[in-house]
Parts: structure tokens; C-alpha cells; sequence
């Protein structure tokens, strides 16, 4: 899904993508007592040697929030909507996208062969990508707007857009990872041993150049982007847990 720069949302379509947002995240996240397989029991079956400690998935409760207000805001006229909301609204579909297909993963793992995983994996990860190019492309309009910023819009638009952004950076790396892990061919170059440090390297490297090109413009953003950043790289680093979802 390439960045929706030309699309013009409107404050109901951006207050019932953020609401599906939630909707999903929440019946995943409970598993809608048994119904579904919630994210922590899907990521246990599939982990990597990249996956954050489990309190790293925190991150997400400080991006709900400021993206809720950031989205009450810009739904009510406080905040123009033009800068950031298709782009939000891109994030939040192949966010929910990413959830459906990566609750269709074979469970038990050792039910199926690395073919099978494959195909929930594979698009997945794609998923995730766009995701993140999407809200980066976000972060990138900001910079466009920069004269009509205010403390609102640092708070509760520049900066969860960073923070967003900065994280599915990180969540397309364990993606990735998780792919390679499945094929033969990348296991050992991809999901090895040092993958966690090459990760975390290859996420300090693209966040200081990522935080650096948006300083000057848009603080907020960029000051989020160093925050996902380091925490996903803290907690990559740590001693190894039981996975969480990405």
C-alpha cells in the first residue's frame, strides 16, 4: 500500500478507522474468551531471536492514547486534519490487516511446514512494511506544515507519528526475521545468532538518520522516533523472554 498523500479524509472516516483500530487490537489482545488466538499465545508459538522483552510492547498504550486525542482533535476542526489523516488512516488498515493475517498462522506452529507458515508470514511482514512507510510519509507531510504546528499538534499528532513510526520500524525487523527464519536459505545469514545485534545496529543507524532529518522541522516527531527507537532497541537487547506480539 503506497502512502495516501492524495486522499482527503473526513472526520467520520477517520474516527471509524481509529475505532476499528481499537476494535481489532482489543478482540486480539483478549482473544474474546477463546474465540480467537490472542497475539501473546500466536508469538509464542513463533518466536525470533529479535522480539522484544515482553515490556516493550507497552509502547503501544502511549500511541493509542496520544493517537485518540490527536484523532478527537482533528475530528472536531481543533486540528486540520489535511497534514496527517490519510496517512494515519493507511497505518491503521495495514495495521488491521497485519493482525487477520498474522492470526492465521498455523497453531500449533508444528502443525505445518515452513511452506504454510509462509504464507501468512510473507504477507505479514508486507504488511508491516507498508504500515511503516505509510506513517513515515506522515512524518514527512509534517515537515511540509511546519509553520502551522502548535503545542497541541507537537503533542498529539507530530509526536505519536514519530513514535508510530519508530516502532514499525522495528516491528517490520521482527517480521522479516521471522520470515527469514522459515527459509532455509536465510536462516543462518538473517535469523542467526547475531540477528538481534544486527538489528538493533541497522535500527540505530536508520532512527538517528530518521530523527536527525526531521529535528529542525518537526521536533515532536522526530523526538518520538528516537523514543521507539531506543525502547525497541533496550528491549532487543535484553535477556530473552517469552514473545509478544509485534
Amino acid at each position: 500500500m503506497v502512502p495516501m498523500t492524495g486522499f482527503a479524509a473526513s472526520p467520520f472516516a477517520l474516527s471509524a478507522s481509529y475505532a476499528s483500530l481499537l476494535g481489532v487490537n482489543a478482540a486480539y489482545g483478549t482473544g474474546l474468551n477463546g474465540r480467537l488466538p490472542t497475539n501473546a499465545l500466536i508469538s509464542s508459538e513463533y518466536e525470533t531471536s529479535v522480539t522484544p522483552v515482553g515490556a516493550t510492547f507497552a509502547i503501544w498504550g502511549p500511541i493509542f492514547v496520544s493517537q485518540g486525542v490527536g484523532t478527537a482533535l482533528m475530528a472536531s476542526g481543533a486540528l486540520p486534519m489535511a497534514p496527517v489523516a490519510p496517512m494515519w488512516m493507511a497505518t491503521w488498515a495495514c495495521e488491521v490487516v497485519w493482525q487477520l493475517v498474522f492470526a492465521s498462522v498455523p497453531l500449533p506452529a508444528k502443525s505445518a511446514d515452513d511452506q504454510r507458515k509462509l504464507v501468512s508470514l510473507v504477507p505479514a511482514a508486507g504488511m508491516l512494511v507498508a504500515a511503516h512507510t505509510n506513517m513515515v510519509a506522515a512524518a514527512w507531510r509534517l515537515t511540509e506544515h511546519s509553520a502551522s504546528s502548535s503545542i497541541l499538534r507537537a503533542c498529539f499528532v507530530d509526536f505519536p507519528t514519530g513514535l508510530n513510526a519508530g516502532w514499525l520500524a522495528a516491528a517490520t525487523g521482527i517480521g522479516i526475521t521471522l520470515v527469514a527464519q522459515h527459509i532455509p536459505a536465510a536462516k543462518q545469514t538473517l535469523a542467526g545468532p547475531n540477528a538481534g545485534a544486527v538489528l538493533v545496529g541497522l535500527l540505530t543507524a536508520y532512527g538517528t538518520a530518521t530523527t536527525l532529518a526531521l529535528s529542525s522541522a518537526v521536533p515532536g516527531a522526530a523526538l518520538g522516533y528516537a523514543a521507539a527507537t531506543g525502547i525497541a532497541c533496550m528491549g532487543i537487547e535484553a535477556p530473552p523472554t517469552h514473545a509478544e506480539p509485534v
